[in-house]
């Protein structure tokens, strides 16, 4: 057997290193994974795709677009198959060949050498979005695309695969919201061939076309097309992901931000950089990294597809800017050489060891633990909530929506869970968020509902989740009988309970 090649070995390492980010623990307590699952579930049950609020006894006839069903067939069918570990393995095969490609696509455009640093650079930002989610494949999808689009482009590719891309689109339009990602990579390509008056042009601009009805054959039709632009107008509670980064760096600090700032003023140097040569631009890597830059301003939850183009179109930028022509894709032979790529695989082993011993905690807080599957001891309180054949109404708090519908739907359904889409504005707005910070609204909803317990995911950081938190430990009417180091179950002080709080209601040390 042949040794590996030192230009095998650099990607290997690469994407090991991000592989081992990825390999940690489902938080399932948090995560949305477990409602995904549950759709795949009810789908393959033969109920149908969810077209209302299910799982919620608060507005269970309200409407919505599950606009990632087929996301939650394929969760499930894993999960049913492997199990969680497998989910996660899946997840992680998706992510490298993801990185892989717009990878590829960084060194054929200009070296080893500066696609694999750029590819540590955007590392961090790329698990800013880590948990296993839908948007997994839209990552993958936009990848594919870029290939495509860039190789039909270059003539690499005959004109006939971009007639790939409408078919593509229909499974893409029943993944992800981030559908809509398809159309925009070919009105970039196909405003590019207009400035160039490219024959590509009239090609470009039917795939266009058929690719923006193909978002439309899903079983939401036109409104999930119009999804995108109409989901916020039904949006009741501010997520963390959808801030603009000079909003949530004031409140939460971490590194992905200065990160996600290094990377953006890279791109903007390449830019200058390859300006010295001709041609001065590639206009679809001037709109895209602007375009997807700008994005990532805006909402944090886009960090991880930023990066992604901004690996290629920094390292073409970059390839350009160094040669004589200016043309990228062309290798540069110095810094090919066989001494810079042993470099690289040092600095590569170095950064690999440092992830294995969990000394980059330091600057970058994950967990030193690598395994698949959820996190040890996470389902305890819902085993205990089954075993003591507990009863509801719960209520809950917006993030362990997701875990209780995985774990207890059928059998009990939440107050609220993680989708503000999915529940009325004013619900939040009026309801959810005033019955924590007042006693007496949470008196009035609490006659209405009928609470009967409360399972309560106490790292919640907002300012209502930890007032109600506060104050419900004091309350006399509520016991808890159930605390672990994420989740608290306090049940109602009356005669249906009474067993149950004589057995283990006690003061539980909690920490905060």
């Amino acid at each position: 057997m042949k040794p590996l090649s030192t230009g095998l070995i650099i990607p290997i390492l690469l994407l090991a290193i991000y592989a081992l980010f990825l390999a940690q623990p489902i938080n399932m307590v948090t995560a949305d994974l477990g409602r995904h699952i549950k759709n795949g579930e009810i789908i393959f049950q033969n109920s149908g795709v969810l077209k209302t609020n299910l799982y919620s006894y608060t507005n269970p006839d309200f409407p919505t677009i599950n606009h990632h069903w087929l996301s939650g067939v394929v969760f499930f069918w894993v999960w049913k198959t492997l199990g969680l570990s497998g989910v996660h393995g899946f997840f992680i095969i998706l992510s490298l060949i993801t990185l892989g490609i717009f990878y590829a696509l960084a060194v054929k455009r200009s070296n080893i050498l500066t696609a694999t640093l750029i590819g540590l650079l955007i590392i961090p930002i790329l698990l800013e979005r880590k948990e296993i989610r839908p948007e997994i494949f839209s990552y993958l999808f936009s990848g594919i695309y870029f290939w495509i689009l860039l190789k039909v482009k270059s003539g690499e590719y005959k004109l006939n695969r971009l007639f790939i891309l409408p078919a593509l689109q229909i499974i893409w339009a029943n993944l992800h919201i981030y559908f809509f990602m398809g159309p925009l990579l070919i009105v970039v390509f196909l405003a590019e061939s207009f400035i160039k008056k490219s024959p590509l042009t009239k090609s470009f601009g039917l795939v266009f076309i058929a690719g923006v009805v193909a978002t439309a054959l899903t079983p939401f039709g036109l409104n999930s097309t119009l999804a995108p632009l109409t989901i916020f107008q039904n949006f009741g509670y501010h997520l963390v992901e959808n801030q603009t980064v000079w909003f949530i760096e004031k409140i939460l600090p971490n590194p992905n931000f200065f990160i996600f700032k290094v990377i953006f003023g890279v791109l903007i140097l390449s830019f200058i950089f390859r300006a010295r040569r001709k041609p001065r631009v590639v206009w679809t890597d001037l709109l895209l990294g602007l375009a997807l830059a700008t994005a990532g301003w805006f909402a944090i939850r886009n960090f991880a597809v930023f990066g992604l183009f901004a690996l290629p179109i920094i390292s073409g930028n970059i390839a350009a800017g160094l040669s004589r022509t200016g043309a990228s894709g062309l290798p540069n032979k110095n810094l090919d050489s066989l001494k810079n790529k042993l470099a690289v695989i040092g600095f590569l082993v170095v950064v690999l060891l440092a992830v294995l011993s969990g000394e980059l905690r330091v600057i970058y807080p994950y967990s030193r633990d690598f395994y698949l599957g959820d996190e040890k001891l996470n389902s305890n309180a819902v085993e205990f909530f089954k075993k003591e054949n507990l009863k509801g109404p719960i209520f809950n708090n917006y993030d362990i929506g997701g875990y209780l519908i995985f774990h207890l739907w059928p059998r009990e359904r939440v107050f609220v869970d993680n989708r503000p889409e999915a529940y009325p504005a004013d619900f939040f707005t009026k309801t959810y968020i005033p019955m924590q910070e007042n006693k007496k609204i949470w008196d009035e909803q609490s006659s209405i509902y009928k609470f009967n317990a409360i399972i309560f995911s106490y790292r919640d950081y907002t300012p209502w989740g930890q007032a109600f938190f506060a104050r419900i430990l004091q309350d006399p009417e509520w016991i808890t009988v159930f605390a672990d180091s994420r989740i608290i179950i306090l049940l109602k002080n009356n005669g249906l309970n009474k067993d149950i709080i004589a057995k283990y209601g006690k003061s539980l040390n909690i920490k905060r």
